[in-house]
């Protein structure tokens, strides 16, 4: 390795006889007295490259904070040692070798990619070269993987050239035929997860490159003249009040903050279109109204919307206990500790949702049959459960069966024109990365960002701009 200048006169026997003790220590394998003492030499003399490398092996037990606590003294000493990479030494070797198994192993696969490259090409080792197979698949480099594998087993054939490593690369080759075939456009890439300076990167580049990635060869429906209409929950009416911010025209039917379920959303249905209801949920879905809402220019605002959005809240719901019909009560804080003990409070399932959400679009669908469909899941938690003890978990259920209704009304439910629009992952994922997500704007743990909401809706429009 490089050298840096020597530590002064009056240290070297000390540090002589620390090393001496340390590489003793390691003999003996008694790692965690071998760390004691190279961690010594470098209180003593941190310029010493050798002492930093093997403290960094040293202290790398096993565990992810230690991992990246070794990566990051590995690639700080290529970092100030440039010329490493230029002296293919075996001891360079190994600490470049080192690096990149340790970017491999915790992150970043970019940095990990970068370094076996270079290994790879200054040693001509065969196992070099099937890591950097390995790595490259990582970054969707599969034609360079490709060929790393066959440069491996022409190197060491006795290793590499066996039965599962030839089925490997006939499988390989086969689908890369495939893919070159098909144009660039409808190629299918491997969706990797994002890595943690892409969460707290750029925004707008987070949603195109990892969360709406599979919509970014969907065809352009919005325009300044697109008009909205949003219904489900509170956080619809996020969404039709961030796109009217952007000057689009967009009205919002909320039933109640409280309910938003996709049956409560069914019974605002079967009341637009007279069907025959129970007279409370009827007299219920009156009283609940937002202030100048009437059936008629309720229905007049769907049939005059492009896009309508439908923002699935919640699964759990109130029902009957006698009849298992679906109740729309009057919750407060006090009264809804009563109505849990009046009716059932229960999470519904999927397919009880579906059914629900499957009703509201074929009305929708009746009244405007060219409208565009946009389904997204609340990322605004359940509050409470009278059915859990716990209201993460009870949330999470909820959750996550809204995700499963959301997939299967969009992607198996054989309708057209219909989209799923990743506003839930955004908050969940991006914002289990990033701290701003929530509580931002209030400290309230269950409310959305307005930032991170109007970031949304500007990549839902820049995605779907035909302008």
């Amino acid at each position: 390795m490089t050298t840096e200048p020597a530590a002064p006169a009056t240290l070297q026997p000390l540090l002589g006889q620390l090393k001496d003790l340390g590489f003793k220590y390691i003999q003996d394998e008694d790692y965690a007295s071998a760390q004691f003492a190279f961690k010594k030499i470098l209180e003593l003399d941190n310029k010493d490259i050798n002492a930093r490398f093997i403290y960094a092996h040293l202290i790398d037990d096993g565990s992810h904070k230690k991992a990246a606590e070794s990566r990051d003294m590995l690639l700080a000493i290529l970092d100030e040692h440039p010329a490493i990479f230029d002296q293919p030494t075996e001891t360079n070797l190994k600490l470049i070798r080192g690096a990149a198994t340790k970017c491999r192993d915790v992150g970043p696969f970019s940095k990990g990619i970068e370094l076996f490259r270079k290994l790879a090409h200054a040693s001509g080792s065969a196992g070099d070269y099937y890591q950097l197979s390995e790595i490259l698949t990582q970054g969707n480099f599969f034609e360079e993987s490709i060929a790393s594998l066959e440069k491996a087993i022409a190197l060491d054939p006795a290793t590499f050239d066996v039965a599962a490593t030839r089925e490997t690369l006939e499988i390989a080759r086969s689908h890369l035929s495939q893919t070159t075939s098909k144009t660039a456009k409808g190629r299918k890439k491997i969706g990797r997860y994002p890595e943690t300076a892409e969460f707290l990167g750029d925004f707008q580049k987070l949603m195109k490159d990892h969360i709406a990635v599979n919509l970014n060869s969907e065809s352009k429906f919005i325009n300044k003249n697109t008009r909205f209409f949003t219904m489900g929950s509170c956080f619809a009416r996020n969404l039709a009040k961030s796109l009217h911010a952007s000057g689009y025209v967009s009205h919002h039917m909320e039933i109640s903050e409280y309910i938003n379920t996709t049956f409560a959303n069914k019974v605002f249905v079967d009341w637009l279109s007279d069907a025959a209801i129970d007279g409370a949920i009827r007299d219920r879905i009156v009283e609940l109204l937002p202030p100048g809402w009437s059936k008629e220019n309720a229905l007049q605002i769907i049939r005059n919307s492009d896009v309508f959005i439908l923002t699935l809240g919640v699964a759990p719901a109130f029902f009957d206990r006698v009849t298992g019909d679906f109740v729309l009560p009057r919750p407060s804080g006090l009264n809804s500790r009563v109505l849990a003990e009046k009716y059932l409070f229960r999470t519904t399932s999927v397919q009880e949702n579906v059914d629900n959400v499957l009703y509201l679009i074929e009305f929708i669908r009746k009244i405007s049959p060219d409208m565009k469909i946009i389904v997204t899941v609340s990322p605004v938690p359940l509050l409470a459960s009278f059915e859990y003890e716990s209201a993460v978990q009870a949330d999470c259920l909820s959750k996550s069966t809204m995700r499963l209704v959301a997939h299967e009304v969009v992607n198996n439910s054989k309708l057209s024109n219909i989209l799923y629009w990743p506003s839930f992952e955004v908050f969940r994922w991006a914002g289990s990365n990033a701290s701003n997500y929530y509580a931002a704007d209030d400290g309230a743990a269950w409310h959305v960002s307005e930032e991170k909401v109007a970031g949304t809706i500007r990549a839902f429009v820049d995605m779907f701009s035909a302008a």
